[in-house]
């Protein structure tokens, strides 16, 4: 039984806008339309890095190959890390099981996830200006900024962190700045002497005091696609900020002071930075992050039977320090598309109550770990006590739980909880995920 048979509206096509989309025909939710803002799907930014616990779901709707084709493949170690002044070897982290890690251009993977879903599902060109409740059709009214509307009965706000479906469910809260810029471009491997370019050819940490620099080796050399992904995580205040936006460009040369007396190899980064920008500059983003949310929908929108909820960053935005931003929205959106199509009742409200139990806690440790991170890999310390200070067995095993998760286990022990608190009560308990149809899922 499920929801298929609502109309649902999805709001913003990123990475986790098109994750769901992909969740959903999946699952089997068939009345479903994708409204981007920008007039085309574009992601900016460096390179991304999907873990185990995210390329599990993505696999299962058949994309493991078509990400492999544009990703890096059999990465040595899930991580390696070096010392900013001397770029002495600190350590590293093996790889967490299969499948492994892969690290892809933001724009290739959105290019995958949108592979699957139909044109006709998408629309382009639609900034969301307001949602309005249709009492005499019982369902919600999406007002565009191009003067269109459309309707649906189940909206998922996937459009960020300045989601404009959270302004809707007045979550007035604002995001708060982490205390770090990064700055994002990309290094080709021909820029490189042949010692450093190989060190690159797997992700390495530059660890040094309140700043870090990230290298992901993106892509692959078969489908010229391969390349050095940098992601520089720099102290600075936020007054140095002049852009209206959280995203702008800043020259290459601002990177360099914060690094310019660092390892050979970081300066070898700054002069590929240099050479491969036309115009001296590359990305660079304020951090921000806020506060676990306390609900990710409208219980009573819900309870009406047409209801709104956040999915990525809109409900659960974290710091990147750990690498989930892309794979929590991938998570989320495969339990929601599953509890969407397989709950057995008209009981809205209790459904996205699940899928809120399913997926929350874990995302706000995400967020509270993710910013532990940050400060253990930038962390202000005395020169003499750096290297000694950083352990990998010990940051390995405070990244075990992100990386083995079992999303399909959390959802069988919820239900199990659920039916269990039902049956203490004598009220009959949905079959919330469908075992018999996804058991073998994931």
């Amino acid at each position: 039984m499920g929801f298929a048979h609502k109309k649902v509206a999805v709001i913003g096509g990123g990475l986790g806008g098109m994750a769901f989309m992909n969740s959903a025909l999946h699952a089997g939710l068939t009345d479903i339309h994708l409204y981007e803002a920008a007039n085309e799907f574009t992601e900016v930014g460096a390179g991304v890095n999907i873990t185990r616990n995210a390329n599990r779901v993505l696999d299962a709707f058949g994309l493991r190959e078509a990400m492999l084709w544009k990703s890096s493949r059999d990465p040595p170690c899930y991580m390696e890390y070096r010392h900013y002044r001397s770029g002495e070897y600190l350590g590293q982290i093996e790889e967490f099981g299969e499948p492994r890690s892969r690290q892809i251009h933001r724009a290739h993977l959105l290019e995958i996830l949108m592979e699957k879903v139909p044109k006709s599902m998408v629309s382009t060109g639609k900034r969301l200006a307001r949602i309005e409740w249709d009492s005499s059709n019982e369902c919600h009214q999406l007002h565009f900024m191009d003067g269109t509307v459309a309707s649906a009965d189940i909206i998922v706000g996937c459009d960020g962190i300045k989601s404009a479906v959270r302004a809707h469910l007045s979550l007035a809260d604002h995001p708060i700045y982490s205390g770090q810029m990064v700055y994002r471009g990309y290094v080709s491997y021909d820029d490189l002497t042949a010692e450093t370019a190989e060190l690159l050819r797997k992700t390495v940490n530059f660890r040094g005091p309140r700043r870090h620099v990230l290298t992901l080796p993106i892509g692959n050399d078969e489908s010229k696609t391969a390349r050095v992904g940098i992601i520089g995580f720099m102290t600075e205040p936020l007054d140095r900020w002049e852009s209206e936006s959280w995203l702008a460009k800043a020259p290459v040369d601002d990177l360099f002071e914060h690094v310019k007396d660092w390892c050979p190899a970081v300066q070898e980064i700054i002069h590929g930075l240099r050479k491969g920008a036309d115009d001296g500059k590359i990305l660079k983003q304020t951090l921000y992050v806020r506060e676990p949310t306390p609900t990710w929908f409208s219980v009573e929108e819900a309870q009406q039977g047409s209801g709104t909820v956040l999915l990525g960053d809109s409900a659960h935005s974290t710091l990147p320090h750990q690498g989930q931003g892309a794979g929590m929205a991938i998570e989320s959106g495969f339990a929601l598309a599953q509890i969407l199509r397989h709950w057995d009742s008209e009981d809205l409200s209790a459904a996205l109550q699940l899928f809120q139990d399913v997926r929350k806690p874990r995302t706000d440790r995400i967020t509270k770990t993710s910013y532990e991170t940050g400060k253990v890999a930038s962390a202000d310390i005395p020169e003499e006590m750096w290297a000694a200070s950083f352990s990998p067995d010990l940051m390995r095993e405070r990244m075990k739980w992100v990386m083995e998760y079992d999303l399909l286990g959390e959802l069988f022990a919820k239900q199990a909880a659920a039916s269990s608190k039902a049956a203490a009560s004598s009220e009959p308990m949905p079959d919330v995920v469908g075992s018999s149809q996804i058991a073998s899922v994931l």
